[in-house]
């Protein structure tokens, strides 16, 4: 069943490509081209030979009408009897008289159903003494003459049915070249297309994922694919430097910020100790406001350094089950204070290439966020799994609360830096968290989607097994 999908697939994603349409339209363009060429070559070459015999047979009436003109009846007899002792067993004559139905010349032995004169196709089945032509056909010219003789001029025809055979049988072979070497050329054409492409779509891919130094490479032909390559080189060389732009002003303003705040915390703490108990508590608040920010500047900094590739990963292997084991122990006494039943379930187990201290940070901002926004007596289901992906197995993590959720036209926004939804800006934070998790995550080369759990939220991360690209 597996190896039917697969083929399924791959068949509806080949009928699917653009360039497989257009060298097929081409192809179907090709072969109907070629079969009204070759049907003009073929109704003209079979007209001729037709034509040709026409001529013979016109000439060779005109010759035998002359000598009945100029010499009598007897002389047409005697002229059509030489003309047979030459052994012609192409040439069909017939001499006869329409009142009285008498052969008088010819190599019929009947006379053939006549209605008019002019140009007849006769069978020669049971009229004709030659063996040779008893299957055969003949096309006559059939001319009155004085004194009611019917002479009849013809020829067979047998042997432009061959010729014509011929023609069409080699035409038929000629479409079938044409038609194979139109499909041999259309695919490696294809083939040839679909690479580059794919090459440009991988390469842009993997950018996506965050390997923004790849690049498309060039062939060096200056054709219209290293123009298309080095143009959206330009594009991410350009986009690389924007983004690095944008990076160094907020590691920057992080950097220069963190500094003076964290003497001010440090004159906030000496003042406390020096100040009495009316004033303690508007100090200890400001204290807290300073955390707040030097942890928003530090997870800046954080993600930046991530996201940047400037923080590289320490990738072992590691046991999903295990760390999310040692994630859900850590939150149980908060989860306990808001009587809320946090339960693990972990199914079959793989080891995988990860950065277990980020893994562990993702995995605490989720679990955190999902105890945080979760009310008392409620419930958050941390699940393990391993699954198959199209291409590769992979570790599967889900954790699933019975808190507020995110509406879903707010799934894909969450995620970028600073967004908070307007139900959720009662509760201390930055925006900062599940940024964090969304750069870790892709670190790793793996998802991470928001469903609805009605009620509640549920996480959706999903990690490849193999990972042997760790060039961290």
């Amino acid at each position: 069943m597996n190896n039917t999908a697969s083929i399924q697939q791959k068949l509806r994603k080949l009928t699917h490509n653009s360039t497989f349409r257009m060298v097929f339209l081409y192809l179907v363009v090709f072969v109907l081209s070629s079969l009204i060429l070759l049907s003009f070559v073929y109704w003209s070459s079979v007209g001729y030979i037709y034509k040709q015999l026409d001529h013979h047979i016109e000439y060779d009436m005109e010759r035998l009408q002359t000598i009945y003109i100029t010499r009598g009846k007897e002389a047409l007899i005697n002229a059509i009897e030489l003309s047979l002792k030459q052994k012609n067993y192409a040439s069909i004559y017939l001499l006869y008289n329409k009142k009285s139905k008498k052969i008088l010349a010819g190599n019929l032995t009947k006379i053939p159903q006549i209605t008019s004169d002019g140009w007849l196709v006769i069978s020669l089945s049971g009229i004709i003494n030659t063996p040779q032509q008893q299957n055969h056909s003949a096309r006559t010219l059939v001319m009155s003459l004085p004194e009611q003789l019917v002479f009849m001029n013809g020829l067979d025809i047998e042997s432009a049915h061959q010729q014509e055979h011929i023609i069409f049988n080699s035409l038929l072979m000629g479409i079938a070249i044409i038609l194979l070497l139109g499909a041999i050329g259309g695919f490696i054409i294809s083939i040839n297309t679909i690479k580059k492409i794919n090459m440009i779509n991988d390469t842009i891919n993997d950018i996506s994922k965050g390997n923004l130094h790849l690049r498309i490479p060039s062939r060096g032909t200056d054709d219209e694919y290293d123009l298309l390559a080095n143009n959206i080189n330009q594009m991410l060389n350009q986009t690389q430097k924007l983004m690095q732009g944008i990076q160094n002003i907020s590691n920057n303003i992080a950097h220069d910020l963190r500094t003076p705040l964290t003497r001010l915390r440090g004159q906030l703490e000496e003042l406390q100790n020096n100040s009495n108990d009316a004033s303690s508590e508007g100090i200890h608040k400001a204290l807290l406001e300073t955390d707040n920010l030097l942890a928003t500047f530090n997870a800046m900094l954080r993600i930046n350094k991530v996201e940047s590739g400037a923080q590289k990963g320490h990738f072992t292997p590691l046991s999903i089950s295990t760390l999310l084991h040692d994630v859900v122990e850590f939150y149980e006494p908060l989860a306990e204070d808001k009587n809320i039943h946090l339960h693990f379930s972990s199914g079959n187990d793989s080891q995988l290439s990860a950065d277990r201290d980020m893994l562990f940070q993702a995995f605490t901002n989720l679990l955190d966020n999902a105890v945080k926004y979760t009310p008392d007596n409620g419930k958050i289901n941390v699940i393990v799994e391993l699954i198959q992906t199209e291409n590769d197995p992979a570790m599967q993590i889900t954790i699933a609360d019975s808190g507020k959720g995110i509406p879903i036209n707010e799934h894909s926004k969450v995620l970028e830096p600073f967004y908070r939804l307007e139900k959720h800006r009662d509760h201390q934070g930055n925006g900062l968290g599940l940024s964090l998790v969304s750069a870790i995550i892709k670190l790793h080369k793996g998802n991470i989607t928001f469903k609805d759990n009605e009620p509640g939220l549920k996480v959706i991360i999903s990690l490849p097994i193999e990972y042997n690209n760790c060039n961290y």
